[in-house]
């Protein structure tokens, strides 16, 4: 008979000798990319500690506010707690206000700094300083800000931002709630970044607000069991007083972090302005992508000056593939026609009490149960979602259809 003082040595040699298996981490984008090391480019997050209230407070933009008495929250912040089964009518409408308060670290000082919220519910408005920098229409999409003119080193800066999820027909889904299947909560619903870089820069998509414009554009094209061929578009910024000269290097990467293809393309960006350069990169014998094998790329981007000096970067995850329907033909995925039927569910992007406000881990967790289940599709009802999401479908092996933020109304207003 083994004593129960035995059987603990016992176990506690066992795990000396077999190894424990760590428990997997999924990866989540941060404003858009993945941060990669030494290309001058860092991002914090801005989610924890910033003051709440719940009304009206139209002085509350000005730096002198007090906010003593207001709480404190954290990002992503739904406003309220709400009952498990909250389908709409229930949540709080109207005007909320944030307030942060920050000291940059000198470190910072030249960079580049920009404000990244990843969606604010309703009407929105950013100020930092006292000093109105953004104003939004929306809550699904990306609210963002260049605050490098406004922010003052060695003293304190304050963030203050207004949000307004009243029933409005300027902003989408247009209709009001009551008439809606879904709810949208409100507040700062999801989170919130500084992007520090330098002034030569991939710019934001969002921020830069072209059509079919902006940051980098990933495509794919001729792609086959043999060879695929990746296109690549990118637009870098130049906010220097002269002109700037150099070059974009991309190294693909796959699962194993071994290099299997590279380009490379001049740069030639004049002061104060903005350059677009397209690439190509061919591979042989592809890992494509399927929701029975997701397989994803590592996208290393880099623009360099003519001494080959890093001046920004980052990665983006890619799953090689591609996807057509022919009609009577039925669904094609890398040129194949598709053999199996395909079953998915539309998805929400709340959850029972915290509303709308979700951690990526939650976010995750929602998709690896959908998959799980055996769905290999997903349309985001009704509105582009969580970036954290969008990360798990590419991981977890979901086509996704994302659709835009409406519900049966279009405004005939610009």
């Amino acid at each position: 008979m083994i004593m129960r003082k035995d059987f603990y040595l016992l176990l506690l040699l066992l795990m000396s000798i077999v190894p424990v298996k760590a428990a997997y981490q999924p990866q989540y984008s941060v404003a858009g990319f993945y941060p990669l090391e030494h290309t001058g480019r860092e991002v914090y997050s801005m989610n924890p500690a910033w003051r709440f209230y719940k009304g009206s407070a139209p002085e509350a933009y000005r730096v002198d506010f007090n906010d003593d008495n207001w709480a404190v929250v954290s990002l992503p912040d739904g406003i309220e707690y709400l009952p498990t089964e909250a389908s709409g009518c229930i949540n709080y409408q109207g005007e909320v206000w944030y307030r942060k308060h920050f000291t940059p670290d000198n470190s910072l000082k030249g960079k580049k700094l920009f404000l990244h919220f990843e969606a604010i519910m309703g009407k929105s408005k950013v100020w930092i300083n006292g000093q109105l920098i953004n104003e939004h229409f929306g809550g699904f999409l990306p609210v963002i800000a260049d605050i490098t003119p406004y922010v003052t080193f060695e003293k304190e800066n304050v963030i203050a931002v207004c949000a307004d999820n009243s029933d409005d027909p300027s902003y989408p889904p247009g209709k009001a709630q009551d008439v809606l299947d879904f709810t949208y909560c409100g507040g700062i619903y999801r989170d919130c970044w500084l992007i520090a870089h330098n002034d030569v820069y991939i710019t934001d998509p969002n921020y830069e607000n072209q059509v079919a414009g902006g940051g980098l554009f990933v495509a794919f094209d001729k792609v086959s069991e043999q060879t695929a061929d990746i296109l690549l578009n990118i637009q870098v910024r130049n906010d220097r007083k002269q002109s700037f000269n150099g070059r974009v290097v991309y190294e693909l990467l796959d699962a194993n972090a071994e290099k299997v293809g590279e380009a490379t393309h001049k740069l030639s960006v004049g002061k104060q302005k903005a350059a677009v350069v397209a690439n190509k990169i061919r591979i042989s014998d592809p890992h494509l992508w399927s929701p029975d094998s997701p397989y994803l790329y590592q996208l290393h981007v880099y623009v360099q000056d003519n001494h080959g000096n890093t001046i920004d970067g980052y990665k983006r995850r890619i799953g090689v593939r591609s996807i057509e329907f022919k009609g009577k033909d039925g669904f094609w995925l890398n040129g194949k026609p598709y053999d199996a039927p395909l079953i998915g569910a539309n998805r929400h992007q709340d959850f029972a009490v915290v509303g709308n406000a979700l951690s990526n881990s939650m976010h995750w967790r929602d998709a690896k149960k959908l998959r799980d289940a055996g769905l290999k599709v997903i349309r985001n009802a009704h509105y582009p979602q969580d970036p954290a999401f969008m990360d798990a479908c590419d991981e977890l092996g979901l086509f996704v259809i994302v659709n835009t933020p409406g519900w049966q109304f279009w405004n005939e207003a610009p």
